[in-house]
């Protein structure tokens, strides 16, 4: 399955994937390290994989070593999860199909789901069950729409998109106009963009665009619970991990990663390949490489330092009183004199 050399019982019996840790008799399990093929040879796992350039041929079981460890322990994971059954190909019981609807070869259409006018979804596409695509959405070949998301409509959905339950993608951005003691509610006439091979998490959320689009670029991975406001642009292969927040007209460049609860305030742009790091706050453009921590973000170095100084603070506070009671003795002795 993964191209390995094997060192050990080609006969040994693997019956699950564990971790190093906590593996059963019978797991395989991966070893990134020597300090982590320590780990596994004192544990119950009966198969390790581990990366070439590992020493193994003294290990006591069974050895799988591959040139890239992690990438061969995904395909083992893949062998072994247990997926969502997915609905038989057609359309299932209560499924409300309107006029105009197009369905591609082998599309299966769970229970309960509801197809808007003129929706199209093209060949092999899944939609689990209580799936709502609304008006004049298109969804592209490949794609997996898991239980409860909701598609608004006159949304794009690219090929091969993995759509989580509960994500929501194209209701109303956030905007009013205010009014005296009132505040009314700005329509938003724009849709939502999904491009190819994106991934987006369990109740996420992407607003349509006021005016235009919303869009989110080929390859990119969206974490659960993360919010993407009205007429963001994000480009190809970024990753944004969960709870973070993108405001309105924002532009993100391609491969440019946020990392847990980062924030991004409006309007902001931030070049490709910059990396936010977890709870910071990106108040205003960042340069293509950035790599920032905080809040306001700024470069992470400097942000370490200044955070080292503040965990010293008490010990300075403490020095300062000492140096001005100094000063003040000094003082009151020269006025004496």
């Amino acid at each position: 399955m993964i191209g390995g050399k094997l060192y050990g019982d080609p006969h040994t019996d693997i019956s699950g994937v564990g971790s190093v840790d906590e593996a059963a008799p019978g797991d395989v399990v991966l070893a990134a390290d020597e300090g982590y093929l320590k780990k596994a040879m004192l544990g119950d796992a009966c198969c390790v994989v581990v990366k070439a350039g590992l020493d193994c041929a003294k290990a006591d079981k069974c050895i799988i070593q591959v040139a890239d460890a992690q990438a061969a322990f995904s395909k083992i994971l893949d062998h072994f999860r247990v997926a969502d059954t997915a609905p038989a190909i057609g359309i299932g019981a209560g499924t409300v199909v309107e006029p105009g609807v197009s369905l591609g070869k082998g599309v299966a259409i769970g229970a309960n789901c509801y197809l808007g006018r003129d929706v199209s979804i093209g060949d092999g596409c899944v939609v689990f069950p209580n799936v709502y695509i609304g008006d004049g959405v298109h969804v592209g070949e490949g794609c997996r729409l898991y239980p409860q998301v909701v598609i608004h409509s006159r949304c794009s959905i690219g090929n091969r998109v993995t759509v989580w339950a509960g994500a929501v993608i194209g209701s109303d951005g956030f905007g009013f106009i205010d009014q005296k003691n009132s505040r009314q509610k700005l329509p938003h006439a724009g849709i939502v963009e999904i491009h190819d091979d994106v991934e987006i998490g369990a109740n996420v959320t992407i607003d349509r665009a006021k005016i235009g689009v919303t869009r989110i670029g080929s390859g990119t991975k969206i974490d659960n619970l993360v919010h993407i406001a009205h007429n963001c642009r994000i480009g190809t292969n970024c990753v944004l991990v969960a709870q973070a927040g993108v405001a309105g007209s924002v532009k993100i460049g391609n491969n440019v990663t946020l990392a847990g609860q980062a924030g991004v305030k409006d309007h902001v742009f931030v070049d490709d390949d910059c990396l936010v790091a977890a709870r910071a706050g990106v108040i205003c453009d960042l340069a293509k490489g950035s790599v920032v921590s905080g809040f306001p973000a700024r470069d992470h170095a400097q942000e370490k330092r200044i955070l080292a100084a503040r965990l010293r603070l008490p010990d300075i506070l403490k020095r300062l009183k000492e140096l001005e009671a100094e000063v003040k003795k000094l003082r009151d002795g020269k006025e004496g004199r």
